[in-house]
């Protein structure tokens, strides 16, 4: 049975200063849900499994429900399954649809387990007390599959995930599932939340990650999504990276430094680029901050965002290190 596991896809995200800005990323997070459907096609893929936040906010706008829901009908179509477990974005619910009755979706509204022959799967949505209860949980719907390999789709923090880059690492104090402490029958977990592709436990927990940027403390990460291969013997994930919306960040420490408006001119370009400009050390002053304004009109720097946006603030570099290359899910293992 072969898997494609994706998450975080916030359809209905839109940023810029113009409408046209926010329309050209709003079409970007459509765009991507709408290759996976090619790409799911062409790789034969039995399910896709999506980790949740497929939103981008709890009550999306009608025409973003819409139009999500027809992408889901055409990957049923294709004869492709599709099963998703809500997000935090969604506050663990989906809007009702009657895709919800097709015999190879399934939208978890609660603790559940559906037998898929090679294994069973096993979802649930996002709770923030889960790691209190998912052992009790997991035990009462897994009693009847006891000699069947298990996996668990949900969007939840695991112990070790990490995100940002200061890679800031969450554990059980701060709430995060223990997944040494699950049952043995479980063999993979895939998650949604984090939106940096990455392992845990030596494969046990997965995170695809967000199939987009949604924000510029991302732009170091790889985005994509997860092929997943399971039959009698072994497990296999490979990452597969997509193309991503161009993102740059330029951090200046003015600490001893006046601004120089001329270079920044020459490193900021205008148009369909995501840009993040940061200016740290020291604040800026009104008239630093009402110079930028002017230097870097509106229509001409649609995707800029300019930090601070006012005097007397001061930043710390977003970046403390050197930024090194992530380690994105890619193994196989015996099951």
């Amino acid at each position: 049975m072969r898997f494609l596991a994706i998450a975080d896809t916030h359809l209905g995200f839109e940023t810029g200063r113009t409408s046209q800005a926010r329309k050209f990323v709003y079409e970007r997070m459509f765009g991507v849900f709408g290759e996976i459907k090619q790409i799911a096609k062409r790789e034969k893929v039995d399910y896709i499994l999506h980790g949740g936040d497929i939103f981008n906010r709890s009550k999306p706008r009608k025409k973003v429900v819409t139009r999500a829901y027809k992408l889901i009908e055409e990957i049923l179509s294709e004869d492709i399954g599709f099963i998703i477990a809500p997000g935090n974005h969604e506050k663990s619910i989906l809007p009702d649809t009657l895709l919800r009755f097709h015999p190879k979706s399934h939208f978890f509204s609660k603790f559940a387990v559906i037998d898929l022959g090679v294994c069973a799967l096993v979802g649930f949505p996002y709770s923030n007390n889960i790691s209190k209860l998912i052992d009790e949980k997991l035990s009462h719907v897994l009693k009847e599959l006891k000699d069947k390999p298990c996996l668990i789709l949900c969007h939840q923090l695991f112990d070790g995930a990490e995100f940002g880059p200061q890679k800031f690492r969450f554990n059980t104090n701060l709430g995060a599932i223990d997944p040494l402490l699950l049952p043995e029958s479980i063999k993979l977990i895939v998650s949604g939340h984090i939106h940096r592709a990455q392992s845990l436990m030596n494969g046990f927990v997965v995170y695809p990650g967000s199939t987009e940027r949604t924000s510029f403390i991302e732009i170091i990460e790889p985005k994509g999504y997860l092929l997943i291969d399971l039959d009698e013997k072994q497990l296999q994930v490979t990452f597969k990276e997509l193309p991503s919306i161009p993102m740059k960040v330029i951090e200046k420490d003015l600490t001893k430094l006046e601004l120089n408006f001329n270079d920044l001119k020459q490193q900021i370009e205008g148009g369909m680029i995501r840009t993040l400009l940061r200016l740290t050390g020291r604040s800026l002053t009104t008239d630093e901050v009402e110079s930028l304004r002017n230097l870097f009109p509106t229509k001409q720097y649609p995707l800029l965002t300019i930090s601070p946006r006012f005097p007397n603030q001061v930043l710390k570099s977003l970046y403390e290190e050197n930024l090194l290359s992530f380690n994105v899910p890619q193994f196989t293992k015996s099951v």
